[in-house]
């Protein structure tokens, strides 16, 4: 179970990043993906820069951006990803302001 986590899509894989494995117990800075045309389990994709749950994300067809969570406290940390490359999230900036249980959003 994973609760809390961002997701991005580019309409080929859908990433699930962060979030809070065990029901209050901590975060995880996993991010996994799936491929929407075809059945199965996740797959590992990389690591977020910092484990955090409650964070947003918003995408692009070639990138997606997770920012802020809670990491213990609240975050303003924003990482990203390219969809067409596996591997770990790659700072993005910060937020301008530390905030969790945010919206986010997509051009699809």
């Amino acid at each position: 179970n994973l609760r809390y986590p961002a997701d991005v899509s580019n309409g080929t894989r859908g990433v699930f990043a962060g979030g809070d494995p065990n029901s209050g117990q901590g975060n995880t800075n996993v991010i996994q993906y799936i491929t929407i045309a075809t059945t199965g389990n996740a797959t590992d994709f990389g690591d977020l820069t910092v484990g955090r749950h409650a964070p947003a994300g918003v995408s692009s067809d070639t990138r997606g951006v997770i920012g802020g969570g809670n990491s213990g406290s609240i975050s303003d940390v924003m990482d990203y990803i390219t969809f067409a490359t596996l591997g770990d999230a790659t700072p993005f900036g910060d937020l301008t302001v530390a905030r969790n249980h945010l919206a986010g959003a997509s051009r699809f």
